[in-house]
C-alpha cells in the first residue's frame, strides 16, 4: 500500500468515532479526493452529513484493504463509489471492484450504493464502466454517469455536483430548491 494511502486511511480510521452513523459517504480515488465537495455542500442544506473518504491515488486493491475500516465501520446509509481511474494497468481491478461491492452489500444490507462511472472514452474506461453497469440493479445499486456540459474545470465540478446532489437528498427536490440549484 502506498504511504499516502496508508496515512490518509489511518487518519480516517482515527476519526471514525466522530462520524454519525447512517449518513452519506463518498469513497473514491484522485478525482473525488480533489473534488471540492465540502465547498459545494456549504451552499445547500442537506438532511444528512456527507463525508468524503476519497484518497488521491487510491487503487481498487488498496480500497479493498481499507473499505472495512474506512467505510463499513461508520455504517453509512448511502455510499458513492468512484474507483478505477488509477487501475488501468491492474488486470484484477474489475474483480477487486466487485469484491468491494460484495463486502459492502454483505456488511451493510440496507445501504444504497451509487457507482460513479469513469470519465473518458478509452477501451479501459468502456470496459470498466460496462462492469459497473452490470452490477446495478436500480434497487440497491445504481450508477451515475457525469454529464459534462462545461469546458472549465470549475464549471465541470459545479455541474457534476448538481448531478450528485439530487442523490444526497432524503426528500424530493422542491421548486424553490430546484431554482436555487440552477443558480
Amino acid at each position: 500500500m502506498k504511504e499516502n494511502v496508508k496515512l490518509s486511511a489511518n487518519g480516517m480510521i482515527g476519526i471514525n468515532d466522530l462520524m454519525l452513523k447512517g449518513e452519506i459517504v463518498v469513497f473514491g480515488s484522485t478525482y473525488m479526493a480533489n473534488f471540492p465537495l465540502y465547498e459545494l455542500i456549504n451552499k445547500y442544506h442537506f438532511e444528512n452529513a456527507i463525508y468524503n473518504r476519497s484518497i488521491a491515488g487510491l487503487t481498487t486493491s488498496e480500497a479493498l484493504e481499507i473499505v472495512q475500516d474506512c467505510i463499513i465501520a461508520i455504517s453509512p446509509a448511502r455510499i458513492f463509489i468512484a474507483l478505477g481511474e488509477e487501475d488501468e494497468n491492474n488486470i484484477d481491478a474489475i474483480k477487486q471492484y466487485n469484491q468491494i461491492i460484495k463486502l459492502i452489500q454483505s456488511a451493510l444490507p440496507k445501504s444504497k450504493i451509487y457507482l460513479i462511472c469513469l470519465q473518458g472514452n478509452t477501451p479501459y474506461v468502456k470496459r470498466f464502466n460496462a462492469n459497473i453497469l452490470s452490477l446495478c440493479d436500480n434497487k440497491r445499486i445504481w450508477n451515475i454517469r457525469f454529464i459534462s456540459s462545461s469546458s472549465t474545470e470549475t464549471n465541470v465540478y459545479k455541474v457534476q455536483f448538481k448531478q450528485l446532489s439530487c442523490f444526497f437528498r432524503d426528500k424530493p427536490l422542491t421548486m424553490v430548491g430546484a431554482f436555487a440549484m440552477a443558480n
